[in-house]
């Protein structure tokens, strides 16, 4: 349990990382996404389990990488326009269109308190940003688009990974390195492609961007990878809630985020709504 605490400590400090770091988008998510998946790879070829990346699990990766790219383009994009705690919030919603394509296409069960978490989490949605939504500026407004984004194309990531999990019987470890590498080269090419500068402006920027590549992506997604393994579905739901929470605490004491408490109401809606949809019955909500 620790390490999966431990782990979800580390990737709450993610979108603080990417706040300080100072970087174009795209340019922080290929610094953070190559530098993670380069030190997994390391750890892969350490154990001496290179040899098991084959190309089923390229083409599975490549899949993944796509959606992932996605949930990384829109929420670096996020952040600058709402802030690192609410943009975590606002990406943690993949719970609702995870929890439908999961019935749609795998035909899982859901139970009826299941069902009661879409409209908690959308009435803490509403909370958090529609009751304000006429006072927002027009960036922040497109933000928060680019939020619910984060949570759609996150949802297709954890789907595609799950799919890809059962269909190839993968090593975790092995995926996750895969899809990191594939998605980084895809956020390079963007950067690239929109004129983003690679330079690292400052020391401060170099620890941010190392930071975020190798304790947030690489050291949290190992331990809470480890952590799943010893800790109960529920549980996991429970405590993987850190992140969110921490990071929305981050972004008040680092960044002298406004306290708004009818916003703090939906925060607490939208959680409960995010554990509840994030617990599958009979089995880990990870898997």
């Amino acid at each position: 349990m620790i390490a999966l605490m431990l782990g979800a400590v580390l990737i709450s400090f993610s979108s603080v990382m990417i706040v300080l770091a100072g970087l174009p988008p795209d340019v922080a998510g290929f610094y953070r996404l190559m530098g993670g998946g380069l030190t997994m790879m390391a750890v892969l070829a350490w154990c001496g389990r290179l040899n098991l990346i084959t190309p089923r699990i390229l083409k599975w990766g490549l899949v993944g990488g796509l959606f992932y790219a996605g949930d990384f383009f829109f929420w670096h994009r996020c952040i600058g326009y709402v802030g690192p705690g609410m943009a975590t919030m606002l990406g943690n919603f993949q719970v609702i269109p995870l929890t439908i394509l999961s019935v749609i296409l795998l035909k899982e069960r859901v139970t009826r308190l299941q069902l009661l978490a879409i409209p908690l989490a959308l009435a803490g949605l509403y909370l958090m940003v529609g009751v304000q939504w006429d006072t927002f500026s027009a960036d922040f407004r497109m933000g928060v688009y680019f939020g619910l984004l984060t949570a759609l194309f996150y949802a297709l990531y954890l789907f595609s990974l799950k799919y890809a999990l059962a269909e190839v019987r993968a090593d975790p470890l092995v995926i996750a390195a895969v899809v990191a590498v594939i998605t980084g080269v895809i956020l390079g090419s963007l950067a690239v492609g929109g004129g983003q500068s690679f330079v690292i402006p400052s020391l401060e920027s170099l620890a941010a961007i190392s930071a975020l590549a190798l304790g947030c992506h690489a050291v949290g997604c190992f331990l809470i990878a480890r952590g799943m393994q010893f800790v109960r579905g529920a549980a996991i739901g429970l405590i993987l809630l850190l992140q969110p929470v921490l990071s929305y605490i981050w972004d008040i004491l680092f960044f002298a985020k406004p306290v708004v408490w009818v916003e703090l109401a939906g925060v607490a809606a939208a959680l409960a709504g995010i554990y509840i949809g994030s617990v599958r019955p009979g089995k880990s909500h990870t898997e």
